[in-house]
């Protein structure tokens, strides 16, 4: 990645691409950062304080993305991130006229359940893919020892 910047909060720390627009949103219950491509990527952290289980947000967000989009369709995925394995899998879908897809991954820690998902269409994934999968290799748990999937 060219000219990083890093964000750093919550125990979570991990770079983007420095020219890519940062969004946050916090609360009590959660917290989420969402880092923004040019174009259509981008890359999403959202912690959540309760602690929920991994697979249940993971079956959540198919769910969402099931009622959204009509063709859409689901893979299961085995991904590390912070040392541990996560719940994983990966979706594709129809947005208008353009295939996307979507990488959806979730693990527990001492404070937090944890969710990452990146998304782009495929045209773009070209390019982006490469950046939201260091963006992802990059993720640290600083705070505290990562706990189950």
């Amino acid at each position: 990645m060219d000219v990083c910047e890093t964000w750093h909060k919550h125990g979570f720390r991990f770079r983007f691409p420095g020219f890519w627009e940062v969004s946050e949103r916090a609360d009590q219950l959660e917290a989420t950062v969402t880092v923004s491509g040019p174009e259509t990527s981008f890359w999403s952290l959202a912690l959540f304080f309760d602690r929920p289980q991994p697979a249940d947000l993971i079956e959540s967000a198919v769910a969402a993305f099931q009622q959204e989009y009509e063709d859409i369709d689901v893979y299961p995925a085995e991904a590390q991130l912070c040392g541990v394995e996560t719940s994983a899998c990966d979706v594709q879908f129809v947005c208008l006229d353009l295939i996307n897809s979507a990488f959806l991954r979730a693990f527990r820690t001492d404070r937090a359940t944890a969710f990452v998902m990146y998304q782009g269409t495929d045209r773009e994934l070209e390019s982006t893919g490469p950046i939201l999968e260091a963006i992802s290799a990059g993720l640290q748990c600083d705070d505290f020892d990562a706990g189950e999937a």
